[in-house]
């Protein structure tokens, strides 16, 4: 079985911005996403600091590079919700309801304005470094959920909502109360009957 050091090391040693990662693993696994060296998310880091780790059942690549990084996915990526709502304010970011309805999980789950979704998909490749570790079912002992909170627990990202370790988070409340204002704002855009745009 692989140590959570050994895992993060791994990680580590292969932290680069998405644009420099040639063969981006399509494997289940683990990754961790740091602030580029001169990068700021406010109070929740600064340059080099860890901000999310996650995993991959399926592919690393699909979740990562084509969910996570990737424009309109918002609604399916807890990374883009939680950067979107801490820099709300700069991108001049509209929440809406992931599919139209007030019903869960679309609001818990929005999305922002067409604008906003590449916006602060510049904002991620321009700021963030990732990297990863491909989990093999056949080597480990324990499954990819329980390694994971393993790895938050030793990483401490600012952006961790996990029901198993949020409550190590000291950022979680802040954060929490910054993703309710988008929910709240979904919620009316609906109610108020606001096209997505």
């Amino acid at each position: 079985m692989t140590s959570i050091k050994t895992i993060a090391n791994r990680i580590n040693s292969i932290t680069k911005s998405v644009a420099l990662h040639q063969d981006y693993s399509k494997k289940p696994g683990l990754y961790a996403l740091m602030l580029c060296e001169n990068s700021s998310l406010k109070s929740f880091g600064d340059g080099k600091r860890i901000i999310y780790v996650g995993k991959a059942k399926g592919s690393l690549k699909k979740r990562d590079l084509d969910t996570h990084f990737k424009d309109g996915k918002t609604g399916s990526s807890s990374l883009r919700r939680s950067i979107g709502a801490i820099l709300k304010k700069e991108l001049g970011a509209l929440a809406f309801s992931r599919n139209g309805s007030v019903k869960f999980p679309n609001i818990d789950n929005y999305k922002f304005d067409t604008e906003t979704e590449k916006k602060l998909s510049q904002w991620m490749n321009k700021n963030l470094l990732i990297g990863f570790w491909e989990y093999n079912s056949a080597l480990e002992e324990k499954p990819l959920r329980k390694i994971e909170e393993q790895l938050t627990l030793i990483l401490k990202p600012t952006l961790d909502l996990s029901n198993a370790t949020k409550k190590f988070n000291s950022h979680a409340v802040q954060l929490t109360t910054l993703r309710k204002i988008c929910k709240d704002e979904a919620r009316q855009n609906v109610l108020n009957e606001i096209p997505y745009y």
